[in-house]
């Protein structure tokens, strides 16, 4: 049962990495169903947990933090205490409720230094950065992440992308704290990394983040290519954040190439995205005569 067990995991976690999420689902679910089938609940628990991941990658793991919670307290054994305190953290930062996620991604990382796991370690601080990140809170995000990158060196397979995605981080980090070159040469670096393992759905993130880090550098060529792709994945892949930010920091460069016509094309179809504030002259006018990148966090 366990070779069965450890085989369907592997398979899930490969189908994961490679964006094939509803087979992912379907491998991990058939994991819990074999080790409940066997009696054997904490290998259930724990396949439970990487199920969420998927769910939460749906953005329908809220449902299951109940469920995440109880496992934390009743399971014995320190990996599947580690998954759940994780996953509940990521539900509960998908469903901001920041304060709660932040006490749970803590736990999480006491947890990973008792399982002497690099992965672990590197993905718990990689969440805790994350969190603070999205409240501006810069420092503590860049500390976290440099730990997190660390425990990824020489990082293989799945984990040579969380590796990336922890570069885009500290990088994008290091642009807001005033230090441009570094971020865009880390940002740049995990975008290589994403280009070489065939990791399209991860990319537009880092490409968002290296347009933005043009404008700042007054590379705009370089911004509007970046700015350019990372909109039409977005599209792909049907994320409408960053989509919108991608709209945000294109406009951007079309009023600082004195582009009125093509900033005003820009921040109506932003508009768009918002029906109930509805398409208006005066607010397309506010957006044109403010800095955007002086008032937008990408990962707020």
């Amino acid at each position: 049962m366990r070779d069965r067990f450890d085989e369907l995991q592997r398979q899930a976690e490969r189908a994961f990495a490679a964006g094939e999420v509803e087979r992912s689902l379907e491998l991990f679910s058939a994991a819990e169903s074999l080790a409940r089938t066997h009696g054997e609940v904490d290998l259930a628990d724990r396949a439970f947990c990487n199920r969420c991941a998927v769910l939460i990658e749906l953005e329908a793991g809220q449902e299951q933090i109940p469920e995440l919670k109880r496992i934390l307290l009743r399971s014995q054994d320190p990996k599947t205490q580690y998954l759940a305190a994780y996953y509940t953290a990521e539900a509960l930062r998908g469903d901001d409720q920041f304060d709660k996620a932040l006490g749970y991604a803590r736990r999480a990382t006491e947890l990973a230094a008792e399982l002497d796991e690099d992965t672990a370690r590197a993905a718990s601080a990689n969440l805790v950065g994350l969190i603070a990140m999205r409240s501006c809170e810069f420092g503590e995000a860049e500390r976290a992440f440099a730990t997190a990158l660390e425990h990824y060196d020489g990082a293989d397979g799945y984990h040579q992308i969380m590796a990336a995605q922890v570069q885009d981080n500290l990088g994008y980090v290091q642009m807001c704290s005033g230090r441009l070159k570094e971020g865009l040469r880390l940002c740049d670096a995990a975008r290589q990394a994403f280009d070489a393992l065939g990791a399209r759905h991860y990319v537009y993130e880092t490409l968002q983040d290296l347009c933005y880090g043009y404008i700042l550098d007054d590379d705009l060529q370089r911004a509007e290519e970046c700015g350019e792709d990372a909109f039409q994945l977005a599209l792909e892949f049907s994320d409408e954040l960053i989509a919108k930010n991608c709209l945000f920091l294109l406009s951007e460069i079309a009023v600082r190439r004195g582009d009125t016509f093509r900033a005003r094309r820009y921040l109506r179809e932003l508009i768009s995205h918002y029906p109930d504030v509805g398409v208006s002259d005066d607010i397309v006018e506010v957006f044109l005569a403010t800095d955007l990148t002086t008032v937008v966090n990408l990962r707020g």
